[in-house]
């Protein structure tokens, strides 16, 4: 249901004196949030959808970005020197 569907219906509504029981409007109106359920639902789902993708697509640019900044880090490719292995060496 767009504006347009709810200002008709409110207006048809407002106009109608007694001829059309309120009953009846809304039997029609709550059909017609029925049907509104189903597309809320649709864009529920696609938010979530797209709020998820986004959260893991992080997960994995940050996942990637430390493993490509981990391999060009030369820091732990060789052991560091160690005083006592060196003692026994000639001066």
């Amino acid at each position: 249901m767009n504006d347009t569907d709810l200002n008709r219906m409110l207006q048809r509504a407002a106009t109608t004196v007694s001829v059309v029981p309120p009953a009846a409007l809304e039997h029609e109106i709550m059909a017609r949030v029925r049907v509104d359920d189903g597309r809320a639902k649709r864009w529920r789902s696609f938010v979530l959808w797209v709020l998820a993708l986004a959260a893991v697509s992080g997960v994995v640019t940050a996942g990637v970005i430390g493993w490509s900044k981990a391999l060009q880090d030369p820091t732990h490719s060789t052991p560091p020197k160690m005083k006592l292995f060196q003692e026994g060496l000639p001066k």
